[in-house]
């Protein structure tokens, strides 16, 4: 199998652009923001998530003569994970107590909190 970077860079546009909305999200309602911007492993996460897009983009094999094709699926891979981490249930009340006071964490990131 050969990598048709063209499809790699589409894919990886459209990861980026699902980022960007995560982080405008990010900016809007999360009190964690501070943190997270401060934090290495979001951005690196971020980066992850904008090369998941371009693998996903190339795994599905999609042609170069289709590049919104490429674009919207790259903008899949992490708008589903977002979706999956929305899902996480929220601690229960004794928990909530132990908890540490900062809930900037890696599943509140991914679901935009």
């Amino acid at each position: 199998m050969t990598i048709d970077w063209w499809v790699f860079g589409l894919g990886v546009l459209g990861g980026a652009l699902a980022e960007l909305l995560k982080w405008f999200q990010l900016i809007q309602n999360s009190k964690n923001l501070s943190e997270y911007k401060k934090g290495p492993i979001y951005w690196i996460i971020t980066a992850l998530m904008m090369l998941a897009g371009g693998a996903l983009a190339v795994l599905y094999g999609v042609e170069i003569t289709k590049p919104l094709l490429a674009v919207n699926i790259g903008i899949s891979a992490p708008l589903i994970l977002k979706g999956l981490a929305g899902m996480a249930p929220a601690l229960p009340p004794a928990q909530k107590a132990i908890a540490p006071k900062s809930s900037a964490n890696f599943v509140n990131f991914i679901a935009g909190r």
